[in-house]
């Protein structure tokens, strides 16, 4: 159980870093790749992540452990499901922002930074589910705690990585973000499957 909870940390850390990654060569054709995209772009996953964290945190007050991994896996189905889709609606925002001005800074800021900011969300609440999870399997215990922060940093290096060096070159830029997605959801099958087994033995306890 420990074992796959720190698995679906480093997975999900992977799929942020890889989106957010993924997003600014998405945002590139329609309003360039600049300093204002790139701070939109991070500050937007920013923003997104500490809503998340602070709402995930909330969500896992006063239940089960089954019932907060399963609350994860629902955040990791979101945040598939939203990236996948993220690409397809980004000629339809290029219409509605960019269009009128496209040489207005506050546009293209908006243009860069909105877009993101779902999937930060969905993948932020889950990583206080995730902590909870572990702090409550593991008694509070230290090392524990720091393992999940530890696969959380390396699964995040690992996606940068492979989004930059192999995704976007096997993929495509707007291929890129399916296996993202794919592996969000593989995420979820598993949380839904380690919520499923605790809920028998809290069930029996």
């Amino acid at each position: 159980m420990v074992i796959g909870i720190l698995a679906a940390e480093a997975l999900l850390a992977f799929c942020t870093l890889a989106f957010e990654l993924a997003m600014a060569r998405l945002i590139a054709p329609h309003a360039g790749m600049s300093t204002d995209t790139w701070t939109a772009i991070i500050a937007a996953f920013l923003v997104a992540w500490a809503l998340g964290t602070f709402v995930g945190g909330r969500m896992a007050e006063g239940v089960s452990i089954a019932r907060v991994l399963c609350r994860a896996a629902v955040a990791a189905v979101a945040g598939a499901v939203l990236a996948a889709i993220v690409p397809s609606l980004l000629d339809t925002w290029d219409r509605m922002v960019l269009d009128p001005a496209p040489l207005e800074v506050w546009r293209v800021v908006l243009f860069a930074g909105l877009p993101p900011l779902p999937v930060g969300f969905c993948f932020g609440l889950a990583a206080p589910l995730l902590l909870t999870a572990m702090v409550r399997l593991t008694k509070g215990s230290g090392v524990a705690i720091g393992l999940v922060n530890a696969m959380g940093a390396a699964g995040s290096v690992l996606g940068a990585l492979t989004m930059l060096w192999l995704l976007l070159d096997v993929w495509g830029t707007r291929g890129a973000v399916l296996p993202i997605a794919a592996l969000a959801g593989v995420t979820a099958i598993l949380l839904f499957g380690m919520a499923w087994r605790l809920r028998g033995h809290e069930g029996t306890a």
